[in-house]
């Protein structure tokens, strides 16, 4: 029989909703039941594609013996935390605060006031061990709710004094102070677990920490005041990202086949993934990959993210072209079963005959080289921990041989699609088609982004697409944001998060395309993103003020993975123009970025851009009142071809702005212009159109020439803008270089 999640559209509640549990979705009906019959909360809290939310469930939710001591003794809530991460994110706190570890599925007990006092994550349904099962948790709990309620009455009220300690943030600054001095410090510590021996940070299981690979490429910029602070230190850090990127495009986290990430190793090495792929994951992942591609001038990096996001495109792009929100890790009850493979089972795909002909696809030296290459050859490297003998029986596919991989990429290159070919004609993972604001905005960004650096329209087309399905579909007539959608429905209110990672998307869309109209959606948003959320003690709730079913409305600057959902919003008051007010915002979270800058990449990697931007030009009369701009717009940059040799890189300035020449100015960063695939391009600067308080400088319009004997790639521009009282932090243009005639 169907239990009350059937009403639902979540698909991990949809997952629960034959279960003889009891369940009741988050909400009134449940808390007044509680309440009325002064019964515990049972709140369990998951997502559809957590592996071991379904074992949990096969296990436990699924027992009908099991469901009857759960069903007599509490009142069962099932949440997905995708929905709603502010409900998770809050508990979250309290079962790390108590067990010193956190994870899905996490299960928690609470008073019918909704005050936390045990839990934890997944139990197995006996006891085991070193390990209580779930009956026997059950039972204790009862026992003390029943016979010892003053004792939970306690930690009820003790756990909740702590998350209101934790779950907000205090205000001790009312402007920015963080120097580069001191923010150089804290990027060090941040990065001081690098693995050297596998690349990352940390120890096993190992996330791609993307927010904090972000930060060392913003700290790192040549000639930021940051840079100039860390010295030697910036290269290290670059070296240090240069190792991890390479070690997860090469690793088992890597789906070598289809090309997007996996969300963690479960070892050191990178090299057995949980196999769950995650939109989020992926968006932050490809801004990576992205931004080190140009930085560095690494072609193989733009192969990484291009790989990356088709795969988006081909797997999780909804029909009215949105984004889902995640594949699952397990096919039939297996983890990662889709994805694996034998040696025996890839030789007969490569080798079997081409459709129409009486050849093989590939000759043998050619499934050799396949096989060594991707690791089949030294023997299966995965057993499953739940099936069989424990033994290792099959391949999770890796490049155990780089130099090879590349030397032959291109015939490589055709096998792995034939072997894609044939593993989408297996049973597939199941894909969770919600859709979430935050989620789909961060992919919006990257898309658009892609779509001018790497010249593909199609990208940028996706990206608008998206966009205008969101601002469809999870705007109400009211202005205010929706979290998720799904058949058209949507539901649960926008979280900090939405509101500063769309906005964020809008404005990098206006950029790229020009539309004012990406702006003023961006602009909307903003402000009711203030309206909503705004503290007047500084920075932002991650809840929207009429929340009633929170014990505690957060305010958090730390990163989760996704990007604070602060840093963001400070970003994007950056982006505005708003200055003063992104400095607000990060001022609010000052004190907590000394002792837990390890935490707070995104919020770090905005410090940055607000110290780089903070050096002030002598001021002159009337010139310190020039008009405001977009701010997002104050260079721009196109390429022409002059010859087959010789191109001609066109740059705009805004009116009442600045860029330094070739050579630094005191305090500014020089102006450079490389071509990505001939670092050795002569490049001739124009005099200066302006020689004054600035110093040598431009302004208005330049054209820089560029010869060269390898005429293609983009161009990448690094300057740094000023005006009459300030400098922008060092920022970079792209142009692509347009093809011979």
């Amino acid at each position: 029989m169907a239990n009350r999640l059937v009403h639902e559209t979540s698909p991990y509640l949809l997952q629960h909703s034959h279960n003889p549990v009891d369940w009741y979705p988050w909400g009134s009906e449940a808390f007044e039941r509680a309440r009325r019959e002064k019964k515990p909360i049972f709140l369990s809290i998951g997502y559809s594609t957590c592996y071991w939310c379904h074992v949990m469930e096969r296990e436990s939710f699924e027992s009908a013996a099991v469901a009857a001591v759960m069903n007599e003794h509490f009142v069962c809530i099932k949440l997905d935390r995708e929905e709603r991460p502010d409900v998770d994110q809050l508990y979250m706190t309290a079962v790390q605060v108590q067990t010193h570890h956190g994870g899905w599925p996490m299960n928690v007990f609470l008073t019918p006031q909704l005050e936390y006092f045990y839990g934890g994550t997944y139990f197995p349904p006996t006891d085991l061990p070193g390990r209580t099962g779930f009956v026997s948790v059950l039972r204790a709990i009862h026992d003390a709710w029943e016979n010892r309620n003053a004792e939970v009455a306690r930690a009820a009220a003790q756990f909740t004094r702590i998350l209101q300690q934790v779950e907000v943030a205090s205000n001790t600054q009312t402007a920015h102070s963080l120097q580069p001095n001191a923010i150089a410090q804290m990027v060090m510590r941040s990065a001081s677990d690098f693995d050297a021996q596998n690349g990352g940070f940390g120890r096993a299981p190992k996330f791609p920490r993307q927010t904090l690979l972000q930060l060392i490429l913003a700290a790192t910029i040549p000639e930021s005041p940051v840079a100039r602070e860390l010295g030697e230190q910036a290269g290290i850090l670059e070296q240090r990202v240069r190792a991890t990127l390479d070690a997860m495009m090469y690793g088992g986290i890597r789906d070598q086949l289809g090309g997007a990430f996996h969300r963690y190793s479960t070892d050191a090495q990178w090299l057995v993934p949980h196999f769950e792929i995650m939109l989020y994951d992926n968006a932050l992942l490809a801004s990576v990959y992205l931004t080190a591609a140009s930085r560095f001038r690494e072609p193989r990096y733009e192969v990484v993210a291009r790989e990356l996001l088709d795969f988006v495109l081909a797997k999780m792009r909804t029909r009215e072209g949105a984004f889902s929100t995640a594949i699952d890790a397990e096919v039939c009850a297996r983890e990662g079963l889709s994805y694996l493979w034998t040696q025996q089972e890839v030789r007969q795909v490569l080798g079997s005959k081409e459709e129409g002909s009486n050849c093989s696809a590939f000759a043998h030296r050619e499934i050799d080289t396949f096989c060594e290459v991707f690791g089949l050859t030294t023997g299966p490297n995965f057993a499953d921990p739940h099936y069989a003998n424990g033994q290792p029986d099959a391949n999770i596919l890796y490049v155990a041989d780089v130099e090879k991989f590349h030397a032959q990429f291109d015939v490589l290159k055709r096998m792995r699609e034939r072997l894609h070919s044939a593993r989408d004609r297996r049973e597939q993972p199941m894909v969770d088609l919600k859709v979430i604001t935050s989620w789909n905005a961060l992919m919006i960004r990257v898309l658009a982004e892609a779509g001018s650096t790497l010249s593909e329209a199609r990208y940028l087309h996706a990206a608008e697409a998206a966009a205008r399905f969101i601002l469809d579909n999870h705007l109400t007539s009211e202005g205010q944001l929706r979290r998720t959608s799904r058949d058209g429905i949507s539901k649960h209110a926008g979280v900090l998060e939405d509101y500063a990672c769309l906005a964020e998307a809008l404005l990098v869309l206006a950029r790229l395309t020009g539309n004012p109209n990406w702006k003023g959606s961006a602009q909307r948003l903003v402000d009711e993103m203030l309206r909503r959320l705004h503290d007047d003690d500084g920075g932002f709730f991650f809840t929207d003020r009429n929340a009633d079913d929170l014990i505690v409305r957060q305010k958090s600057g730390t990163d989760n993975p996704l990007p604070s959902g602060n840093a963001v919003a400070a970003q994007v008051l950056l982006k505005l123009g708003k200055r003063d007010d992104a400095q607000r915002v990060v001022a609010a979270f000052d004190s907590k970025l000394h002792s837990q800058a390890e935490a707070m990449s995104a919020m770090l990697a905005v410090s940055i851009e607000l110290c780089g931007s903070s050096q002030f030009l002598p001021t002159q009369g009337a010139a310190a009142h020039a008009p405001p701009i977009d701010e997002g717009q104050i260079v721009s940059v196109t390429c022409t071809r002059r010859s087959a040799t010789l191109l001609a890189l066109t740059v705009r300035i805004a009116p009442g702005w600045h860029i330094a020449t070739q050579v630094a100015q005191p305090g500014v960063a020089p102006t450079v212009v490389t071509l990505s695939h001939d670092p050795t391009a002569t490049v001739r600067f124009p005099p200066p159109t302006e020689t004054g308080a600035f110093g040598n400088s431009y302004s208005g319009e330049i054209q820089v020439e560029i010869e060269t004997t390898i005429a293609e790639g983009e161009l990448i521009l690094n300057y740094q803008s000023c005006n009459a009282t300030r400098c922008r932090g060092v920022e970079r243009a792209f142009a692509p270089v347009p093809e011979q005639r």
